[in-house]
């Protein structure tokens, strides 16, 4: 979808392919990103586990919401929509008027995991790369409420929730995996050390 976008070929709604290539990805991402935020809470200190375990809660409820959206788009709507039955699923159509699935997957990258980022950015310092880690936590975060706000006035505002999910979560992750592997490098060190 980046690419699309960068080239200029991004439509919208996007194409069949492109929907189902979204969805397929988006499947693989959500258990991906409970397992980063679940590496985070067991790496975090006792004293500022408030805030990792409820990143971990809000990023679950992203990950629920998100997989049963995008399992039932792939399934039954894609199979209805397939045998011309598109009078019956019309409010479930993804990019459809009034799409309660629509609805949901702004709930889920907008509103779930903007929370979680929210929530999260304090764990990180605010110098060298935990200082860009946590901005753009924070960016998610307001950008995605920003978007499910818009979702709830019916405005434009939603748009830009595809800048966070589209373009600043490829930042979050890159930056978390530094994160943690500075971490296992620092931990092996130490062991060398002591042994």
């Amino acid at each position: 979808i980046l690419a699309a976008i960068l080239t200029g070929k991004f439509v919208f709604p996007p194409g069949e392919g492109l929907q189902l290539f979204g969805g397929i990805i988006s499947l693989v991402t959500c258990p991906v990103l409970v397992v980063l935020m679940a590496c985070l809470h067991a790496a975090t200190p006792p004293s500022r586990q408030a805030n990792s375990l409820a990143g971990l809660a809000l990023t679950s409820l992203f990950a629920v919401t998100v997989s049963i959206n995008r399992f039932a788009q792939l399934g039954v709507v894609r199979q209805s929509a397939a045998l011309g039955e598109v009078e019956a699923i019309q409010w479930f159509l993804a990019y459809g008027e009034r799409s309660i699935l629509f609805a949901m997957e702004i709930l889920g990258w907008g509103w779930f995991l903007g929370l979680a980022m929210l929530v999260a950015a304090p764990l990180f310092a605010q110098r060298g790369y935990q200082g860009w880690l946590r901005w753009l936590m924070v960016l998610y975060g307001v950008f995605g409420l920003v978007s499910a706000v818009g979702q709830l006035l019916a405005s434009p505002l939603i748009m830009i929730g595809f800048l966070a999910w589209g373009v600043v979560l490829y930042g979050v992750t890159a930056l978390l995996a530094v994160h943690f592997w500075r971490a296992g490098t620092h931990r092996r060190g130490r062991r060398r050390e002591i042994v």
